[in-house]
């Protein structure tokens, strides 16, 4: 056979050009090759050591300002929200590198192999999901002789198994959760985590209505069968049948009713001396169940509302009741949801179920536009109206005060501390780091998960 040597393929065809000299080839023309990538790859391993080394220091310093709380003194709804603004992270990895760096703090050996560069932030963050004291040393060992990829799949199933183990009714009610996330394409992700019953049942409520709507009766009746596995509507369909029953919960036969109504009764004196203390104004308000909120709280509910007014004589009896009205009307809502497109206090990136807010209130004569209104969290909207933060419009920007100090964007200010690598290298100066410190044991071969995982659960039993 052409090009075959010896059963082997032919030696011109696996060479490559730059390791052959004028057409010579030997054992000695790879070696400078071989030892600059043996070099270069020493110096990335010793590298990423000290990059562990130094996240165990960013990590046990996060723990502590975390702990004092030290997010709160800016204005910030969580130490990840602050995370976010400070450093730059996205907030899931704030909260992911929060829930390490607490978790550390409970696990002394992993937390020194972090410290000492022997383990990767990468299997630090799978052995945190899942490690006690019981088992900490045990999931050590695993960790120091499998690869992160292989210790994910260990602590996965690890998890699985402890959560089967204990699961009971309050756990799996606290598991079923309804998420929403944004996908790059524009679409939006609205995922129902359920036990598989009540899967089922929301599964063919959705197919049910799918089929209803396309008017095919005859296959009403396969529809239900959905639990045998039977599927007879398409992914169109049931988005369909999934919108249509949520307008139906909300709006029921009248389309132009809000989806969600909160009443709540206050005398216009009380909702405009919100805060007085005179008795001859009772500055509470009155939910619908009875409830009473402070008349601050009032002002906030009333930023964005629909409001009847009702006349009362002296003894209560009701003289009239306006037309409803609305404080932002839709066209100004919609402009301002396109301006404000998350919370406006600075440093949130909050996007989701945001007020809008009056800065000067429109009970104290203040207009429903764009140049008075910003649009706030629930979190940072109840800062402004009950904790003291005040919000002041300049040059067409909300911002925000608290106690005569502006809250963000703080002056920049110069750090004199090194960040650098002399600076990382001469605080890993005590560790003994060196290219083979955090290297992978693993020989190879393919690991028993099965063992690893029943070895791991027998020792969290004991």
């Amino acid at each position: 056979m052409d090009g075959m040597v010896g059963g082997g393929l032919d030696v011109e065809h696996v060479t490559a050009p730059d390791e052959r000299a004028d057409g010579a080839w030997g054992a000695d023309a790879g070696r400078p090759r071989r030892a600059a990538s043996e070099a270069l790859g020493d110096r990335i391993a010793e590298q990423a050591y000290h990059l562990d080394a130094a996240m165990h220091r960013l990590l046990t310093d996060l723990r502590a300002f975390d702990a004092a709380n030290h997010w709160a003194d800016a204005g910030a709804r969580s130490c990840a929200s602050w995370l976010s603004w400070r450093v730059g992270w996205d907030p899931g990895t704030a909260r992911e590198h929060l829930r390490v760096a607490r978790a550390l703090g409970e696990l002394p050996r992993i937390d020194a192999a972090l410290r000492e560069g022997r383990l990767s932030y990468s299997k630090v963050r799978a052995l945190t999901r899942v490690a006690t004291p019981a088992i900490e040393m045990a999931l050590l060992e695993d960790a120091h002789c499998t690869t992160a990829a292989q210790l994910e799949i260990i602590c996965r199933a690890l998890r699985s198994v402890q959560r089967q183990e204990a699961l009971s009714v309050d756990d799996v009610r606290a598991r079923r959760m309804v998420t929403r996330r944004e996908r790059d394409d524009g679409m939006v992700v609205i995922e129902a985590v359920l036990p598989a019953d009540e899967a089922t049942v929301v599964f063919a409520a959705i197919e049910h209505e799918a089929v209803r709507m396309n008017g095919d009766h005859a296959s009403c009746d396969r529809a239900r069968d959905v639990s045998a596995g039977v599927e007879t509507a398409s992914r169109l369909d049931r988005a369909d049948g999934l919108l249509a029953m949520c307008h139906a919960v909300l709006r029921g036969d009248v389309p132009d009713r809000a989806p969600v109504e909160v009443v709540l009764t206050i005398s216009r004196e009380a909702l405009a001396t919100a805060g007085a203390t005179a008795a001859a104004i009772p500055a509470i308000g009155c939910l619908a169940d009875g409830t009473g909120v402070s008349a601050e709280t009032a002002r906030r509910l009333a930023c964005d509302c629909g409001v009847v007014h009702l006349e009362e004589t002296a003894d209560g009896q009701p003289l009239s009741v306006g037309r409803r009205t609305r404080s932002i009307p839709t066209g100004i809502a919609r402009a301002l949801a396109r301006r404000d497109t998350t919370c406006r206090f600075p440093g949130c990136t909050n996007r989701r179920f945001l007020d809008g807010h009056h800065v000067t209130h429109w009970i104290h004569g203040g207009t429903t536009s764009l140049d008075n209104l910003c649009r706030l969290c629930p979190s940072h909207h109840r800062d402004v109206h009950e904790r003291g933060v005040t919000v002041e419009m300049r040059d067409g920007e909300p911002t925000f005060f608290h106690r005569g100090r502006q809250l963000y964007p703080e002056p920049p200010r110069v750090v004199s501390t090194p960040l650098g690598w002399p600076s990382i290298r001469a605080a890993n100066a005590d560790v003994d780091l060196d290219a083979t410190t955090g290297q992978c044991s693993w020989d190879g071969r393919p690991i028993a998960y099965g063992l690893v995982v029943d070895s791991l659960a027998h020792l969290a039993r004991v």
